[in-house]
């Protein structure tokens, strides 16, 4: 049987970028989002042994980032751009609407990220996931950066073809 500690330590590992991802589209500052993000999973801890297993963890969390983000919001009043509660919602409830989209998106990128010969995904991880610069690479590359440019437009048209394939093949339309 597996310890509880250790199931919600693998449920929280599994969504906590999805949370992270969905906060960030209704908090505007970095450190804001880390600190919901924080009281959000202190809170599922808290209330861990109430989670019907039956439905999907990520809804569950996403309610609680939710409550956490209307709470931030209430501290933040005094500040001028704060939106009001029912364009928040409406807001909290598109992203959530797409977040399935969203997910299938991101494991179609995943393998067709994989399909790329290996030096074009690392020139892709490299500019993406590290945030290097195309001048940067280039210098590294040994290349210009309007020839490394264009490569990695290439590169990204060929990875959105990919994945509209690979999601109307799921039977997604739109997505």
């Amino acid at each position: 049987m597996v310890d509880v500690t250790e199931e919600f330590v693998g449920y929280w590992t599994q969504h906590q970028a999805d949370v992270q991802r969905y906060v960030f589209k209704l908090v505007p500052c970095t450190a804001d989002v880390d600190d919901i993000l924080q009281l959000t999973a202190t809170g599922l801890w808290r209330k861990f042994d109430q989670y019907d297993r039956q439905r999907p963890f990520i809804g569950w969390a996403i309610r609680f980032a939710y409550i956490e983000v209307l709470a931030w919001r209430q501290r933040q009043m005094r500040d001028r751009l704060v939106f009001s509660d029912e364009t928040l919602a409406l807001v909290a409830d598109t992203i959530a609407e797409e977040m399935p989209v969203m997910e299938l998106r991101r494991m179609s990128l995943d393998r067709c990220l994989e399909k790329l010969p290996l030096k074009d995904r690392n020139l892709i991880y490299s500019r993406y996931r590290q945030q290097a610069s195309v001048k940067q690479l280039a210098e590294d590359q040994g290349v210009s950066g309007h020839k490394l440019y264009y490569r990695i437009e290439k590169l990204r048209g060929m990875l959105m073809d990919c994945i509209e394939r690979s999601i109307a093949n799921q039977g997604w339309q739109n997505g």
